[in-house]
């Protein structure tokens, strides 16, 4: 059986959480995974019993619960929302997940794009909370000089503080747009 990454296992747990009960095909779609390796993963996931299958799909179990929320807390997930149709990004189906404190200097976004196209997703934004202000680095691009509305939406959903990150997944679908923002907060903390 191929070696699952943990990006595979975290955005199961969310699904699942998410959405549960969730079975082997909305798995393998939303993982862009084969029904094979869905089956394979929460057979895993069950044997560590993270999860329970029943017969309508996988729910997640109360050491999974804790251990999703234990996963989340070290990469600084303060928490993740489902954005629908955004401005910043027209046509597009976003995820938003917001970073506590995990502002660096010389962030520049392109590590996180790229490991979010990587994995299927049409792309990602950084966001930080600088100065008071929500900006896209490099260059700090004020967004609400892009959209107002998205701007005032943005800090009324996630609460950010001075140096949080908000990372903004998107795709042609909510569940992709998800693996894709995960995928960009996995490579900050590498």
């Amino acid at each position: 059986m191929p070696q699952l990454t943990s990006l595979q296992v975290l955005a199961a747990l969310i699904l699942i959480r998410g959405e549960g009960p969730v079975g082997r095909r909305l798995l393998s779609q939303a993982l862009g995974i084969n029904d094979g390796v869905a089956r394979g993963l929460l057979e895993r996931l069950s044997e560590k019993e993270l999860v329970r299958i029943a017969e309508n799909g996988a729910i997640l179990s109360e050491t999974g619960r804790k251990r999703l929320d234990s996963e989340l807390g070290l990469l600084g997930v303060g928490s993740i929302h489902e954005l629908g149709e955004t401005e910043l990004v027209p046509g597009k189906r976003a995820v938003g997940v917001h970073l506590v404190g995990r502002y660096v200097t010389g962030l520049n976004g392109i590590r996180e794009r790229d490991e979010a196209v990587r994995v299927g997703a049409d792309g990602a934004i950084t966001m930080a909370l600088l100065d008071g202000r929500l900006v896209v680095p490099p260059d700090n691009k004020d967004v609400r000089d892009m959209s107002r509305e998205e701007d005032s939406r943005l800090k009324g959903l996630f609460g950010p503080a001075e140096k949080d990150l908000l990372i903004v997944g998107f795709a042609s679908d909510s569940r992709l747009a998800l693996v894709g923002a995960l995928a960009a907060v996995l490579s900050l903390a590498r």
